[in-house]
C-alpha cells in the first residue's frame, strides 16, 4: 500500500518505518569506536583534521559575508533548534490527522536518546573546535561529536518514520524523505566549510546518528512501539473530526 492510500477509507495498519540495514549499522558502530579511540589517543585522523582545517582557514568562506551567511543556513538544516520546531510540527500534526499520541512518545524518547549520549562523549572528551587554533582534549571544549550531523541523520530520519508509519500523504513522505538525504550532505559539507567541527566531528556525528536512529527504532519495535496507538474518540484537539478511520495494529508493527 502506497503512504497516500489511507486516503481511501477503510481500517489500515501503521508501516514499518525505515530502519538502517543491519550492516550499515555495523559499519557505523566500527567507525565511531575507531574515530573516538583516533581523537582520544591522537592518532592519525588528527593529522588529516589538522591538514583540512588548515585548508579551509586559507580559503576563509568564513570571513566572506554572503557565502558565511549562506553556509551558515545550511547548518541549520542540522541545528537541534530548527529541527524541533520542524519536527514538533509534524508531530503535532500527525497526532492530530489519527488521533494517537505514540508519536510525541517517539519524539521524547529520542530526544533523551540523543541528549545523553552525544553530549556524554562530547562532556567527557572535552575537545576544543578548530577555532582554537588546535585540537585539544579534556578541557571546556564541546566539538567531538558534531551534534548538527547526528541531528541530521537522526531527526529527519525520525521524520520520514512518523509520516510512513502513519501514512501521511505522498508528497509530505517525499519531502521528509528528500530531507533526510539532503540534510546531513548539507549540514556536514556546511559545518566543514565554517571550521565549526573537525572531520572527524562531523563525520563521527554522522555514524552516531544512524547508530541511535537503528536503536530508536528497536524500542519502538516492541511493546513501546504500540503504546498511545488507539485512537482517541473526541480526538486530542477536542470533538472528534467525522470520519476518521480507525488504526489497526499488525503485530509486532512499529510505531
Amino acid at each position: 500500500m502506497s503512504a497516500g492510500a489511507g486516503n481511501q477509507g477503510g481500517p489500515t495498519a501503521p508501516a514499518q518505518p525505515w530502519t538502517p540495514p543491519a550492516a550499515a549499522v555495523g559499519v557505523a558502530i566500527g567507525l565511531l569506536v575507531w574515530l573516538t579511540l583516533d581523537v582520544a589517543l591522537d592518532g592519525p585522523w588528527h593529522q588529516a583534521d589538522l591538514a583540512l582545517a588548515d585548508w579551509v582557514d586559507t580559503v576563509d568562506l568564513r570571513g566572506m559575508t554572503a557565502p558565511n551567511a549562506v553556509l551558515w543556513l545550511l547548518t541549520q538544516t542540522g541545528g537541534r533548534g530548527t529541527i524541533l520546531v520542524v519536527i514538533g510540527a509534524l508531530t503535532l500534526y500527525v497526532m492530530r490527522q489519527r488521533r494517537v499520541w505514540q508519536p510525541l512518545l517517539r519524539v521524547v524518547v529520542t530526544l533523551a536518546l540523543l541528549t545523553v549520549v552525544v553530549y556524554a562523549l562530547k562532556v567527557g572528551l572535552g575537545r576544543t573546535a578548530p577555532g582554537s587554533g588546535d585540537s585539544i582534549l579534556y578541557v571546556d571544549g564541546l566539538s567531538y561529536p558534531s551534534g548538527h550531523s547526528a541531528n541530521a541523520v537522526l531527526w529527519w530520519g525520525t521524520a520520514v518514520g512518523l509520516v510512513r508509519t502513519y501514512r501521511m500523504p505522498g508528497w509530505l513522505v517525499r519531502a521528509c524523505t528528500a530531507m533526510a538525504v539532503a540534510a546531513p550532505i548539507l549540514t556536514t559539507i556546511s559545518m566543514i566549510a565554517l571550521n565549526y567541527h573537525w572531520l572527524t566531528d562531523v563525520v563521527a556525528g554522522l555514524a552516531l546518528g544512524l547508530v541511535l536512529l537503528w536503536l530508536v527504532n528497536l524500542l519502538f519495535g516492541t511493546r513501546l512501539g504500540q503504546w498511545g496507538n488507539a485512537p482517541k474518540p473526541d480526538g486530542l484537539f477536542g470533538r472528534g473530526r467525522g470520519h476518521t478511520r480507525e488504526l489497526v495494529l499488525r503485530p509486532g508493527a512499529r510505531g
